[in-house]
């Protein structure tokens, strides 16, 4: 792969590359060994646009990917442009008159993690998910098979500095609720009926001192257990749902 590509790999994620950008598609990998409905249908569908199929055993794709988790199919695409800054204004503008939801991730440093965010944030149809471009987990092979397509669904915006994004949020009407353990206040006495921007902290520490400062309200999600604190991508998925279980009455 050169640097203007990357792979995609496992069925979930190659069927949503070819339902929604199959021009990126540059080459195909099939494992010979594998006979399944869902590799049929994947094969019919490059098929389907013309592409060649290589069809290689279990092991070369073992070496492609480092022996991740392939189930029997690769993809080598174009990279996509980051949507940038430029982007958020954009989004922010054509959502002023919706009821938006977006999800902020701050510094989430693990690929699993930022998948796992982005999956739940595409199941609670947010309407874009921002990160830093610094400091943190960008977009690569892992966090698309973790996210089991949810890549291709969401709009994920790279922002150069979080706190300047968060000010552009804010101003664009949005409530912004950061998530804290150690907040007073919970996130089911708060009214997310309203334009909502959650933010979640990165792993271990937390939000930022900075990005704290910038939330309207920071919020607890109650534990009763003994464990301390919950996976940042259950934890975004709790808050997330909790704004869908408000607006949905």
């Amino acid at each position: 792969m050169s640097k203007r590509t990357e792979q995609v790999y496992g069925l979930h994620s190659v069927e949503q590359v070819l339902q929604s950008s199959p021009d990126s598609i540059l080459n195909v990998w099939v494992q010979d060994s594998i006979d399944s409905d869902s590799i049929n249908a994947i094969r019919e569908g490059f098929n389907a646009l013309g592409l060649s199929i290589q069809t290689v055993p279990r092991s070369t794709l073992d070496k492609m990917t480092n022996n991740q988790n392939h189930q029997g199919v690769l993809l080598e695409v174009r990279k996509t442009a980051k949507k940038s800054e430029h982007n958020l204004d954009e989004v922010l503008e054509q959502n002023k008159d919706t009821n938006p939801l977006y999800l902020i991730l701050d510094s989430i440093q693990d690929p699993h993690n930022l998948g796992a965010c982005i999956r739940t944030a595409d199941a609670a149809g947010v309407t874009a998910v921002i990160i830093p471009k610094d400091r943190a987990a960008g977009i690569n092979e892992t966090v698309r098979k973790v996210a089991s397509g949810s890549v291709e669904n969401v709009t994920v915006i790279n922002v150069v500095n979080l706190v300047r994004a968060i000010k552009k949020v804010k101003d664009a009407g949005v409530w912004v609720v950061g998530t804290a353990g150690d907040a007073e206040q919970s996130i089911y006495d708060l009214d997310l009926k309203t334009p909502t921007a959650i933010v979640m902290g990165g792993e271990g520490k937390g939000m930022r001192d900075s990005v704290k400062k910038e939330c309207h309200y920071i919020v607890s999600i109650p534990i009763k257990g003994k464990i301390e604190s919950l996976n940042v991508s259950v934890a975004a998925g709790v808050a997330l749902y909790e704004v869908i279980r408000q607006r949905s009455k």
